[in-house]
């Protein structure tokens, strides 16, 4: 009972606390990532993207790495998507089905590991002579079985989120499904978030459906419908969000407000929002949005010719077919942009 006491006021010391609280974080972030890259080939996955402690990566197309900035992050973290080149002609359910269980594999593995460890140190500390160096790893072990048990939490959370067919999110998931399987963006047939009339529709939904149902807007030519969906998700935006998902708004408002409605200053504004994130981005789409941003926003039709140029150059390497065939379709908006374009 005195070693407990001891130990419950040294709990209580709040830069302890602190320490290990980081301790704890980055062990089940390093697991969880560890586990998420090396399993993603039983599930038919690659690895796309990665963030080691704030630096961020991107893999393209033809295996190689690019270096996409830093933004200050505790953790680590990686985005995987089945590969088409080891499943082709996978349909939308069985490619959900496959991304579902990835992520319950990586959550339960990470869980397990993480009761071991901890239950390690809980046990291990109470043999250890040294009282200062005990406390510690009993402290870690609490830790870790907090944020392990917190982890798998957010996993089954996302996952309702994500697959549930009454939520917005699970439509825009089901949506993204069709897509990587093969659906062109203009045959979508999409509802904005109003016509849905989901119960509960989360501001980081909106977002994540935002840039799919403006592609298919944008494809579709039902460009009246704009307006309405860029006023919805500019009430979700907070302007210190650097998440993927936040970032593929901020594209897209940059692609509208330099070409659907030319607004330099909203423009300028989004951009300059994203930074490094835009501007060592070297994939079609981003190259086509700086296209139009550069003719638009600033008159340099030198410039939008060089990024549309780039655009082209590596179109045969981007995404999957779906979304390489709209963006082929935007450089042609492009390119016809550049030739009409009025000094």
């Amino acid at each position: 009972m005195e070693y407990l006491r001891y130990i419950s006021e040294f709990i209580a010391n709040p830069w302890v606390d602190i320490f290990m609280f980081i301790v704890g974080t980055l062990f089940i972030s390093v697991v969880f990532f560890l586990v998420q890259i090396t399993s993603a080939g039983m599930f038919s996955s690659k690895v796309t993207d990665i963030s080691i402690l704030g630096f961020k990566h991107h893999r393209k197309n033809d295996g190689k790495w690019e270096y996409r900035g830093h933004h200050i992050k505790l953790g680590f973290s990686a985005n995987t998507v089945v590969d088409f080149n080891k499943r082709p002609g996978i349909d939308s359910n069985k490619l959900m089905s496959l991304e579902k269980s990835h992520m319950l594999f990586t959550g339960i593995t990470t869980l397990v590991i993480g009761i071991a460890v901890s239950a390690g140190c809980i046990i291990g500390s109470f043999n250890m002579y040294y009282f200062i160096p005990a406390r510690l790893v009993f402290l870690s072990g609490f830790w870790i079985l907090l944020f392990a048990v917190g982890r798998m939490v957010i996993v089954i959370s996302t996952i309702s989120k994500l697959f549930s067919k009454n939520s917005l999110g699970g439509y825009c998931t089901a949506a993204i499904g069709r897509i990587r399987a093969g659906v062109p963006f203009e045959q979508l047939d999409l509802k904005s978030v109003g016509e849905l009339n989901f119960k509960k529709t989360s501001d980081i939904a909106r977002k994540m459906y935002f840039p799919i149902y403006f592609s298919y807007l944008d494809a579709k030519g039902l460009y009246n419908r704009m307006p309405e969906a860029v006023a919805d998700v500019e009430r979700t935006v907070i302007k210190t969000e650097k998440h993927e998902i936040a970032i593929a708004v901020y594209m897209t408002l940059i692609y509208y407000y330099s070409y659907h409605n030319v607004v330099p200053s909203k423009a300028k504004e989004y951009y300059h929002i994203l930074g490094d994130d835009i501007l060592k981005d070297t994939d079609s789409n981003s190259m086509r949005i700086k296209g139009f941003y550069e003719l638009n926003c600033f008159g340099d039709v030198k410039k939008a010719k060089m990024y549309a140029a780039k655009a082209i150059e590596g179109i045969n390497g981007f995404s999957v077919p779906s979304e390489r065939e709209y963006e082929k379709s935007c450089i042609a908006k492009l390119n016809n942009a550049i030739n009409n374009f009025q000094y």
